[in-house]
């Protein structure tokens, strides 16, 4: 049994830079009297803005896949820019870490009030292991999609709870 959430790793942003730079490339080729230099000057620097600095920031919270078993967790680390980096460049080489419930000490769940402050809605799950490093998994992704989503999260805390033979969940709000 294996249960995954939130999106693997893609292309897409990848992608999604080249047209940019290739869009701002061409605007400035056609702002700037039809010079190719300048055009292809800021269209390289709009793709490597686009693909250096904007994704890798939004890359936890929009590519942050992770998958639980009987045995293990599996996640994806982006603790490192180089880390996330590599994720946008080369996202099919990037292979997930894996930490066995054995190495997890406890866990803590952030959550955040839905907009008429009656319901709590689940952001994340934090993993402290053994040795001291936090992992993140998030779950917001799973709550945006249609369907019963919240099902899917209750399963991923209850079983994590059960299999840490952990009685009480630390709850963070934000």
């Amino acid at each position: 049994m294996k249960r995954s959430f939130a999106r693997k790793p893609s292309l897409k942003p990848l992608f999604n830079s080249l047209i940019f730079g290739a869009a701002i490339g061409t605007f400035s080729f056609i702002i700037l009297q039809r010079n190719f230099l300048w055009g292809a000057i800021t269209g390289v620097l709009a793709f490597l803005i686009q693909s250096t600095l904007v994704y890798p920031r939004s890359l936890p919270t929009l590519y942050n896949s992770w998958s639980v078993t009987e045995k293990d967790i599996y996640y994806y680390d982006y603790s490192t820019w180089a880390k996330r980096l590599k994720a946008i460049f080369l996202p099919l080489a990037k292979k997930q870490n894996t930490v066995s419930f054995d190495d997890i000490d406890f866990y803590s769940l952030v959550v955040n009030k839905d907009k008429s402050g009656n319901k709590i809605i689940p952001h994340y799950i934090i993993l402290r292991l053994n040795n001291g490093h936090n992992v993140i998994l998030d779950l917001s992704w799973n709550l945006s999609k249609s369907g019963a989503p919240e099902k899917d999260v209750e399963w991923a805390v209850d079983f994590i709870t059960n299999k840490l033979g952990q009685k009480s969940v630390k709850i963070f709000q934000v």
